[in-house]
């Protein structure tokens, strides 16, 4: 995890991004440099950047996508064309202010409902969930990059990386029950979305803490972090942890005492899809200036 102390705006500029997730991505290559972890971690192929852009007033960002594209493409040397922003609707990427694209050239944008895309013909299954998934997945992109907003969640108790692949099937309303448990961890088990997973990047720079997803400033805060990890649940359970922190330093209850347990983060491990005790997590914290100076830390 990567935490920025030195702004006094609301939003990050590109630049500021960028720095964010060179500095977390070299965490992940245990300070042996980014550009040979992200060559052994996605190899040659089109990517997928999973937005999320349904609650509009606080969606993945342009400068996050423009900065970790520009990451991608000098460190796999990925085509600028092979890198695909996409959500479950155009509607929903153009309304948080990404130009669409679906053309051969330049970076692609686009919505599940763009015109020759749809849901796949086959349904994937695990547990409770029988979905089709977007054919961005299953016939578009080589790889995933998840792309959350750190949030708390009416239903669900956390709403971050494993949430936001809800995104990806046809049928996500069926799937709220029990706090979103069992539900959300066998969807990112359908073979496609855990296959073509490769990093998680939770965007925690503004975080509502309480009455989310909706928007409600009086529980709106800075954070300033991203998490970053190519283990999608450990990055939840990071997530969690911030998200309940700052429900304590506000006087709020838990999630669990609020009746929003988030248990489907277990049920994720037991699945195999990653680490969901805190305990067993490899967690490393940077905190880094405006100038780019670095130093680690305690997560708070």
């Amino acid at each position: 995890m990567v935490k920025y102390t030195s702004r006094s705006r609301s939003f990050l500029k590109k630049e500021e991004y960028e720095m964010l997730l060179r500095s977390g991505l070299n965490l992940l290559a245990e300070d042996r440099g980014h550009v040979g972890f992200l060559k052994r971690l996605i190899p040659k192929g089109t990517i997928g950047l999973k937005a999320n852009c349904l609650a509009a007033w606080n969606p993945t960002l342009i400068p996050i996508v423009k900065a970790l594209a520009g990451i991608l493409t000098e460190a796999v040397g990925v085509d600028d064309n092979n890198i695909v922003l996409w959500e479950r609707t155009s509607r929903e990427l153009k309304r948080a202010g990404h130009e669409l694209n679906a053309s051969a050239f330049g970076r692609r944008c686009l919505g599940t409902d763009a015109n020759g895309v749809g849901y796949d013909d086959d349904f994937q299954s695990s547990g409770n969930v029988n979905s089709l998934v977007t054919r961005i997945l299953t016939r578009m992109v080589d790889h995933s990059i998840n792309l959350p907003i750190l949030k708390d969640h009416s239903i669900a108790g956390l709403s971050a990386g494993l949430k936001n692949m809800y995104g990806a099937i046809h049928n996500p309303n069926k799937y709220h029950a029990g706090n979103c448990s069992p539900s959300a961890a066998h969807i990112n088990n359908l073979n496609t979305i855990r296959d073509k997973h490769r990093l998680t990047i939770i965007d925690a720079v503004r975080v509502q803490y309480d009455r989310g997803p909706g928007f409600d400033k009086k529980y709106l805060t800075y954070f300033d972090g991203i998490i970053l990890s190519s283990d999608p649940v450990a990055a939840d359970r990071v997530a969690l942890e911030v998200l309940e922190n700052l429900r304590r330093e506000n006087g709020l209850p838990s999630l669990a005492e609020a009746g929003r347990p988030v248990r489907y983060l277990a049920e994720a491990e037991k699945l195999g899809l990653g680490k969901a005790k805190l305990k067993d997590i490899d967690l490393r914290v940077s905190y880094i200036d405006g100038n780019g100076a670095e130093k680690s830390g305690e997560l708070f």
